[in-house]
């Protein structure tokens, strides 16, 4: 991940394109969001107001298409093979667009996430389909869909016994799962905090809650000059310990035990920043990707490498395991999703996104479908069960920057929620997934 040059602005680089009004257009009559009804009865989804700019939803989607310039580290002269050599490839992977999997839920004002560094989008987390975590204002917001409530989940701490220092935790990352909520620093820090038990509660407030939640860990955990942590992953152990998988630009991964006062499990070194690593579901091996065209699989138990995905041509930022463990998916700054099959290393399907860089990408728990986010404007939907070719849906967004973005599978054994957030104008959108039959 960049370092030196973190600063780049992706908005500042895309001004031109927009309306200088888009921003005041973000108004839906004081509204905290975009309902269901008002969807179906002709309200935009992201409440812009295009009836009052001098431009169409489709004009502007047509100028973004053409105007957006993505983000790359690496130019030709640094490939093993020209950019243009991509479009064969993509070509070849027959994907049938324009299909409808999800149905419009709602879209929310109050749940918007800070972008701090552009390349680093895991900053939204969906762990129910009510209950959506984001970073804002360097704290994590909790937003219930429920209760239309949003509460803050680290500034509670830093009046406690269990002081944290949110001015010390220049927010990069986070991630939540049940209880747990981890986040990472640009300078190493990692602050862990056990949610408070009635959070979801429809009296919940910051003051008269009994149970403040507890502060398991704030320390850092390196003291290199480039200690940015560009990912974190709860993920649970062979033995079913709870584990948080994170990637630092000190080219390092490390494995802690969260339910063992972040007891250090794994280390391993690379020869570059690491951008993120993932379990596979058996927890043999972990995916790991970085400042590099090369993705490796690791051995979690040896350090050893198992094997290397060289195809990519620029620097990578996404990565998913299939829940059966054979499939993976890796996403990439030259525009595409590589799907690789682990037992015979290859590249079984090339993803083309339409605007930029892949940078985060989820499967169902089922496998059936997988989310793949660009860094504006599009999520895209997979049905990757579907054999004789991939089936897809991309999400029509129009806005200035895209942050995502998980996509969790929910109680319900027909429904998924998928969550996306963007700073400034756009809403967390909540889509459901309409319950399918099997081709």
């Amino acid at each position: 991940m960049m370092d030196d040059d973190y600063f780049f602005d992706e908005e500042d680089a895309l001004t031109s394109i927009y309306p200088d009004n888009l921003d005041e257009s973000f108004d839906i009559g004081g509204l905290s969001r975009v309902t269901k009804d008002q969807f179906r009865r002709g309200c935009d989804p992201q409440g812009i107001r295009w009836d009052q700019i001098n431009i169409t939803r489709s004009t502007y989607r047509n100028q973004r298409l053409l105007q957006y310039e993505n983000y790359e580290n690496l130019d030709d002269s640094a490939r093993p093979r020209p950019h243009s050599s991509l479009k064969a490839e993509i070509d070849s992977h027959v994907t049938n667009r324009g299909h409808s999997f999800y149905e419009f839920e709602n879209s929310e004002k109050q749940a918007r996430a800070n972008i701090v560094h552009f390349q680093l989008r895991n900053l939204v987390w969906a762990t129910t389909s009510h209950d959506v975590f984001v970073t804002q204002a360097e704290d994590i917001q909790h937003f219930s869909y429920v209760t239309n409530k949003l509460t803050p989940i680290l500034s509670r701490f830093e009046d406690s016994k269990e002081k944290i220092s949110l001015d010390a935790l220049h927010m990069s990352t986070m991630c939540v799962q049940g209880s747990i909520c981890v986040a990472g620093g640009f300078f190493g820090d990692l602050v862990c905090v056990k949610l408070p038990s009635d959070i979801h509660s429809d009296d919940f407030t910051r003051a008269s809650s009994p149970d403040t939640g507890k502060v398991l860990f704030s320390e850092k955990i390196t003291s290199d000059e480039n200690a940015i942590t560009n990912s974190i992953l709860l993920q649970e152990s062979k033995q079913g310990a709870l584990e948080a998988v994170i990637t630092n630009n000190d080219s390092q991964i490390r494995i802690l035990d969260v339910d063992n006062s972040f007891r250090e499990v794994n280390r391993m070194h690379f020869p570059w920043p690491v951008n993120f690593a993932t379990l596979s579901p058996d927890r043999n091996l972990v995916c790991v990707l970085g400042d590099s065209t090369e993705c490796m699989l690791m051995d979690v138990t040896t350090s050893r490498r198992v094997a290397v995905c060289d195809m990519h041509l620029d620097y990578s930022f996404a990565a998913a395991w299939h829940p059966d463990g054979n499939i993976f998916a890796t996403g990439n700054q030259d525009k595409t999703a590589r799907i690789w099959d682990r037992r015979m290393m290859r590249c079984l399907a090339t993803l083309g996104g339409r605007l930029g860089a892949i940078r985060s990408l989820r499967f169902t728990e089922d496998g059936r479908y997988m989310a793949m986010a660009e860094p504006a404007d599009f999520v895209h939907i997979f049905d990757v069960k579907v054999r004789s070719s991939l089936v897809s849906s991309s999400d029509r967004l129009s806005q200035r920057r895209a942050t995502l973005r998980t996509y969790r599978r929910s109680t319900s054994s027909e429904r998924s929620l998928e969550s996306a957030s963007v700073p400034k104008m756009t809403p967390c959108l909540s889509v459901f997934l309409i319950a399918c039959t099997e081709p």
